[in-house]
């Protein structure tokens, strides 16, 4: 578990110098909450639930890519 807490901390050492080397990879994670919040409550109800849909799909594969990755690294480790 240790290992893995090293691997989180460098791909996030890693993440933060890509994100600042080119404009094609900034993002604004800190802000996003309160932009898909406004979208939200600019909707209909229903496109409310798409929205949210769709958000938790986008999350759900950013973190199984994640989770990929980090057991390609340590499969690679063996």
């Amino acid at each position: 578990m240790a290992e893995r807490d090293e691997m989180e901390r460098e791909f996030t050492r890693l993440l933060d110098a890509v994100k600042g080397s080119h404009p094609q990879f900034a993002f604004d994670r800190e802000g996003r909450p309160a932009a898909i919040a406004a979208i939200r409550g600019a909707l209909p109800q229903m496109e409310r639930e798409l929205l949210d849909a769709v958000m938790e799909d986008c999350e759900c594969e950013l973190a199984a890519t994640r989770e990929a990755m980090f057991r390609l690294v340590e499969g690679l480790k063996k």
